[in-house]
This record gives structure tokens, sequence and C-alpha cells, in this order.
């Protein structure tokens, strides 16, 4: 079977990162797991050791991390899985099956246990079906190596895998959505926070009625 590699930011992800990775390991074919590490001051450094991790340490942006892990990337696909992202073999099959020439990112959806997800497995359902504009996430994506190399995001701690998605789409390829869901290992008041705070500064980078799209 095809391998991957994944490539995975972290900063102080020791309460999550243990269950990140055993769920990696046992549904991905991995390659090689690269950390890119923030400096932790925490046991993530351990845990990634223990897993047999590639690790390196930076304290640059979020997107130029995105850069450095691509570079370093040796498989012809790769995931981006985030820290607090626990996925299942379901999420990982709907998401290698979506590969085809067009195809530059598979994305599925990381959600938090409780109803508010419900909620939205309903808006992404209606969303995905219809080919509804939407953002992308990185949390949980499989990407072709060749759509994304050489990339250049902006410095930022936050919302670079917009910019991402729209350098993808620039060169021709496919962001594809599909509806594969694992889990955030975030509580859902959490997550809302977070989705705010980021609808409220990409409507002042994108615009109002742009950020809306994007939820």
């Amino acid at each position: 079977m095809e391998k991957f590699d994944v490539c995975i930011p972290t900063l102080n992800s020791g309460k999550t990162l243990e269950a990140c990775l055993k769920s990696i390991k046992e549904v991905i074919p991995v390659n090689k797991i690269i950390i890119a590490d923030g400096y932790s001051t925490d046991n993530t450094i351990e845990i990634a050791k223990r897993y047999g991790c590639e690790i390196f340490q930076t304290n640059r942006s979020l997107g130029e991390v995105r850069e450095m892990l691509i570079k370093r990337v040796k498989t012809k696909w790769f995931f981006f899985i985030d820290s607090d992202i626990v996925v299942n073999k379901k999420w990982f099959y709907s998401l290698i099956s979506n590969k085809n020439d067009k195809i530059g990112v598979v994305q599925g959806f990381g959600l938090p246990k409780g109803p508010i997800s419900f909620l939205r497995k309903i808006m992404l359902f209606i969303k995905v079906k219809f080919g509804l504009k939407q953002r992308g996430f990185t949390s949980n994506t499989l990407i072709r190596k060749k759509a994304v190399s050489g990339i250049k995001l902006p410095k930022k701690k936050r919302l670079e895998d917009i910019y991402l998605q729209e350098e993808v789409e620039k060169r021709g390829y496919e962001w594809k959505f599909v509806l594969a869901f694992c889990e955030h290992l975030k509580t859902e008041k959490q997550v809302v926070k977070e989705a705010l705070r980021d609808f409220w500064k990409l409507a002042g980078e994108k615009g109002l009625m742009r950020a809306l799209f994007y939820i």
C-alpha cells in the first residue's frame, strides 16, 4: 500500500498528542511523521520521540512552519494533521479514495463531541452536496506535494490555511471537501470561540461577505 508522510505542527500539545499519534499509527500507512515544534515546555517532545517522529523546532509563524514541513516531505501525497485531531479508518479511506489528477487537496472535517457538532454536520452536508464555497482547513487534510511545492504563505499565526487554499486553486488544482469526519479534541465552547475569532479576523482581511461564505 502507498505510504504517506504526516506533518504535524505542535506547541505544548502534550495533552492531545499521544491520542493523535496513536490514531495515525493505527490508521495511516506512514512513511514518516514530521513534527515542527514551537519550543514546547511540556512533554510534547518526549511523546513525539516515543512514536519515532522526525522533529525540528522553530519559533516561526504557522505559515512559515507549513512551508518548512512541505520541504521535508518525500512522498507524492502527504497529510497535514493537527496535534488535537484523532483520525479513523473511515476518514482515511474517504480521503484517499478521492485522489485524482485534478485534485490538489482532499479535506475532511474535525468535530468535537456534542450537539453543536450535529448541527455543523448538517450544514457541512448541505455545503458539500451543493458545492457551496467554504474555507479550507489543514487540520486533517490530504495534500498532493506537487500542488504546494514552493508555495509562500503569509507570516500569520492563524488563517494561513485559507491562503494555502487560494494558492492551490490558482495553480489549477481542486481543493476537494469530503464528508469524512474525525474527532477534534477540544470542547465545543473552545471551537466556537476560535471560529468567531477567525471570522472577525477574516472579515477584516477579506471583507464581511467573503467571511460569511467561509463559515
